[in-house]
């Protein structure tokens, strides 16, 4: 019923809807393009301003560059870069206590006249703060006031009567996150640093170590590299992972033997119960760290497009310490 309904409102829609909306996209891709053709100087002073600062950033705007603001200063944070957003019409109004003497302040807007920012400029400059301007209007007030200008001009606002803030807000964001990727970069930020900073949901099981996921003890299938392919089909149907371990002195890995492997065996019309298990094992097969994490273990899945079904978790000496199921990754 929800999918007639749909059709019969689309159906009742303009035909020229679909070129509309890419007319948009269009304009607001040339709009980044054309800012990507000749990049200002300045974002790299901005970068090392930002990255030198120890304080958090703040960032500021008004109306949809306030928007953007919040978002940008997010994914500062977000990428090990402390920010915070600040409304410049409540900045007049007490907020500005939270800006401190020589704070680095990003300021978004694309008239470079908006009253309520213009009001505090003043305010900011007596606290030495660092000015960083993401305007649309270089030779504006704002544009000349800022110790660093980012000019962040389009050639008109991608709606169609080129009034709503569209290809300069899509610009002001590419610039802020441009920003914040750059420093994170400069500052060393890492992949696990990362998962620290978002310890919720998705992101943050990813931060779950292996050691708390992987089968260990009476749970973890392995046998010698001597065993006969018999006993190695039962320690495998006990294990219930598809695959056993092959083990020989000192708890050091020798290989991996997956179910493809013993099918492959039975085809080939050998003797079954004279083959051992080290005749059938894969000598080399894809380990994981036992200090790895679950993100760790996801990535390496998606590198090799689902042709993982079990990883053998060893330490810096080769010995094994237990395996991962696929199964055990995605209910982490």
């Amino acid at each position: 019923m929800r999918h007639a309904a749909i059709a019969r409102v689309a159906e009742s829609m303009p035909g020229h809807a679909l070129a509309w909306a890419a007319e948009v996209i269009a304009a607001e891709r040339r709009a980044l393009q054309a800012f990507e053709a000749v990049l200002p100087p300045s974002l790299a002073d901005a970068v090392a301003v930002i990255a030198g600062q120890s304080s958090p950033l703040t960032c500021l705007g008004m109306g949809k560059s306030g928007l953007i603001a919040a978002k940008v200063a997010a994914t500062f944070s977000s990428l090990g870069t402390p920010a915070f957003v600040l409304n410049a019409a409540e900045a007049a109004h007490g907020d500005l206590g939270a800006v401190q003497d020589g704070n680095v302040v990003l300021l978004f807007s694309n008239s470079g006249t908006t009253d309520e920012i213009l009001r505090i400029l003043p305010v900011l400059k007596s606290r030495a703060c660092v000015l960083i301007g993401v305007v649309g209007r270089p030779d504006s007030p704002l544009g000349r006031a800022v110790d660093i200008l980012i000019p962040a001009c389009t050639a008109g606002e991608a709606d169609h009567i080129g009034m709503a803030p569209t290809s300069s807000t899509t610009l002001q964001l590419a610039i802020g996150d441009a920003l914040a990727v750059a420093v994170s970069r400069t500052r060393g930020f890492t992949r696990a640093d990362f998962l620290r900073h978002h310890p919720a949901g998705l992101l943050g099981r990813q931060s779950l170590a292996i050691r708390t996921l992987m089968r260990t003890g009476e749970e973890l299938p392995m046998v010698d590299p001597d065993a006969p392919v018999a006993d190695l089909l039962a320690v495998m149907s006990g294990g219930r992972m598809g695959a056993a371990c092959v083990v020989g002195a000192c708890g050091r890995l020798l290989g991996l033997v997956v179910d493809g492997d013993v099918r492959r065996h039975f085809q080939s019309r050998r003797d079954v119960y004279d083959t051992p298990a080290a005749a059938l094992m894969q000598p080399h097969p894809q380990v994981i760290d036992v200090t790895a994490t679950l993100g760790d273990a996801l990535l390496l899945l998606r590198e090799h497009q689902g042709g993982l079904l079990v990883l053998p978790v060893i330490d810096g000496e080769g010995r094994l310490h237990g395996m991962l199921h696929a199964k055990d990754m995605m209910n982490g």
